[in-house]
């Protein structure tokens, strides 16, 4: 899942490796050290006990793809485009009511395995820096090994699936030596975190040997804490089953909590950690599809402002709370409490321009029924932050700005934690003004057996705002060097403009796609600029073909990356398409369609 919530920023990780942004608020990292030696060690009433763990927890949030963000096989607070953490950031996250910030960290690239698995200590530094910054703000912190563990990023090393296990348990014992051995004087509000999302990267039933390696990573972990002394002795410990995943943590799958023999509390010290993001299609899917949720997405489809198919088909209110029953049975009535450490949903409020503020109100619902469920059952809630604002984003904070851009979010989580009631955010009323534009545009793409092409337009290399979007595309070896080069196949397209109902028609004329060495279609669709929600209607999609008319049975409607419009009718890479029996086209082909409720996504 990570991997798709970083989409909305990997742009900015493009970009190169940027330089490690040092202090921007609070004392520095060697006055920090000097001054909490003092300070940070417990009295016994900053002993968190058992029976005040969650309440002392509170409402968390994720200071996301920030220190765990990394590029060219390195860690680096800037390299996803987020500034770097600072005092003041941490500070209106406290004064907006959160009581937890939970930290993500990697060590991607700062881990000297020719020597001992030494970790860079600037690092260790900047990481003990924020964590005063936390302090500093009264908030407890989570802090973690957070995307060494992902098959999906290079330099990934805490792998179940690696075949070298024995070295990668003596990388990651020797990492969490050097944690602990750094913290051991600071008390319980700092929690440590063993990993994050740790699974083989294959969405299937966990194979029980990679469970069992994890198993063994967190038995590791809480090992090496409690050995290196100080507070680590009675510290707070959260570690994670298979991927995070609810069903496959309390299912029976192969999960098992560590034992804990060498903690001093008196009492269980350690957490379970679990994510939720269900409905994926509701909370990370980035497309416009699906944007209802729960008893108040379907107020919306009561009012006539979305329909059926804008609400997720799993993952109701009903479905939430038996996945957090079983938590709160399993381990919260036995003595373990549940993080949720991750959860949120993306912002889908450009799904429709003339019900932007219902949707931000039915996102603001989904978060305080998620955290108000959760607090009901004595589980903590830490929603995820990833810094990005807009469309698809995460962000309930500007993190260049210091202020917050979703406060009815915000508001419905840490009331819904102070009540536990999960309808806190029922009440929530937004009013977003979005300017529509005037006109929205149609067109036609196509992709031959041989790669002649044109791309839809939201293509960030040949669309729209390419040079090449009003070519169809043709690769030759121009210049003999042996390497194709782009040239004009000499065709030319005729696109729709669509300023209200009707029917429109989009071609391409002019090429003999039949004369190439391997005739044939590979793709053929229209896309467009129209946001697509499911408020606008699309009849009649007929496809004609050297003059000749095909019949089409259920060309796919649905949206393309940037949520717009995309009709689909022949892929061959996609079995669910029409894909009809059409001879190879010699001059032209064009496609026509009814749209209704176009005044959904225009300027009145």
């Amino acid at each position: 899942m990570k991997q798709l919530k970083l989409s909305a920023l990997v742009c900015a990780a493009a970009m190169g490796l940027a330089a490690l942004t040092g202090c921007t608020g609070g004392t520095s990292s060697a006055d920090s050290a000097e001054s909490k030696a003092d300070t940070q060690t417990p009295a016994s009433s900053d002993v968190i006990a058992l029976s005040d763990i969650a309440d002392t927890l509170g409402a968390g949030w994720n200071y996301g793809n920030t220190m765990e963000a990394v590029t060219n096989e390195m860690v680096s607070e800037t390299a996803w485009g987020n500034p770097a953490v600072s005092q003041e950031m941490l500070d209106a996250v406290a004064e907006a009511g959160f009581k937890t910030v939970r930290m993500p960290v990697s060590y991607i690239g700062k881990i000297d395995d020719a020597n001992g698995y030494t970790v860079d200590a600037a690092w260790l530094d900047r990481i003990e820096e924020v964590v005063g910054y936390c302090y500093n703000s009264g908030l407890n912190v989570i802090i973690n090994v957070h995307g060494d563990g992902y098959n999906s990023i290079p330099g990934g090393w805490l792998l179940v699936n690696g075949d070298d296990q024995d070295t990668i348990e003596a990388k990651y014992k020797a990492l969490w030596t050097q944690i602990s051995d750094k913290f051991k004087a600071y008390d319980e509000h700092l929690i440590f975190e063993s990993m994050n999302e740790v699974f083989d990267g294959e969405y299937h039933d966990p194979p029980k040997e990679y469970y069992e390696n994890l198993n063994s990573y967190n038995q590791i972990f809480v090992d090496t804490v409690r050995a290196s002394g100080g507070e680590n002795t009675h510290r707070w410990l959260l570690v994670p089953g298979w991927n995070t995943d609810i069903t496959y943590t309390v299912g029976d799958y192969g999960f098992a909590m560590p034992e804990d023999k060498n903690n001093s509390a008196g009492e269980g010290r350690l957490l379970l950690s679990v994510h939720y993001y269900n409905p994926w299609d509701y909370c990370g899917d980035e497309n416009f599809r699906v944007y209802t949720w729960g008893d108040k997405g379907q107020e919306l489809i009561d009012q006539g402002a979305a329909s059926k198919k804008n609400m997720a088909n799993y993952g109701d209110q009903k479905q939430l709370e038996e996945l957090f029953g079983k938590l709160k049975s399993q381990f919260v009535d036995n003595g373990i409490p549940v993080i949720i450490g991750e959860y949120g949903c993306i912002d889908k409020t450009g799904a429709s321009a003339e019900n932007a503020g219902l949707i931000a109100e039915n996102r603001a619902y989904f978060n305080g029924y998620v955290a108000g469920t959760a607090a009901s059952m004595g589980i903590i809630p830490v929603y995820w932050d990833n810094g990005y604002n807009g469309k698809f984003g995460f962000g309930l904070f500007d993190r260049n700005k210091i202020e917050q851009t979703q406060p009815e979010i915000i508001k419905a989580i840490v009331t819904a934690v102070a009540e536990k009631n999960p309808k806190a955010g029922s009440d929530a009323s937004v009013n977003i003004e979005v300017e529509k534009p005037s006109e929205l545009h149609a067109y036609i793409g196509v992709q031959s057996h041989v790669y002649t092409f044109r791309n839809a337009a939201s293509d960030a290399t040949y669309g729209l705002d390419s040079g090449y979007f009003d070519t169809l595309i043709k690769w030759e070896d121009t210049d003999g060097d042996g390497n194709s080069d782009i040239t004009d196949a000499g065709a030319s397209f005729s696109d729709a403009t669509i300023a209200a109902d009707g029917t429109y028609t989009v071609s391409v004329s002019g090429y003999d796609f039949s004369a190439e060495e391997n005739p044939g279609l590979n793709m053929l669709f229209v896309s467009t600029d129209i946001p697509y929600s499911g408020m606008m209607r699309v009849a009649d999609v007929t496809m004609t073909v050297d003059g000749q008319e095909i019949a089409l049975d259920k060309p796919i409607i649905s949206t393309d990356s940037e949520g717009n419009l995309y009709i689909e009718i022949v892929n061959i890479y996609n079995d669910m398409a029409p894909n009809p029996e059409i001879a190879v086209p010699t001059d032209s082909i064009s496609i026509s369609f009814t749209l209704g409720n176009v005044k959904s996504a225009l300027a009145s």
